[in-house]
């Protein structure tokens, strides 16, 4: 939270897994070939964190590669 994210080129983004259970944060989408390529977080365990950097703008899809209905969006301008 929030989705979508609005920031500017350059900025950088930290999740924090707030669960009792383990997630990803992953670019792309759950069945796309290109998910991951951009970023991918690996596992991040309860209270672990991961951070990007957006260095162009766009917008960047992301999900949990566990939990594929858990989805966000990054809109860099």
């Amino acid at each position: 939270q929030p989705n979508p994210v609005y920031m500017n080129v350059g900025a950088e983004i930290t999740w924090t897994n707030d669960d009792t259970q383990i997630h990803t944060v992953t670019s792309g989408s759950a069945g796309n070939p290109n998910s991951g390529q951009i970023f991918d977080s690996g596992i991040l365990s309860p209270g672990a964190t991961f951070s990007q950097t957006f260095l162009q703008p766009g917008i960047f899809p992301y999900y949990c590669t566990l939990h594929p209905q858990m989805v966000g969006t990054v809109i860099i301008s």
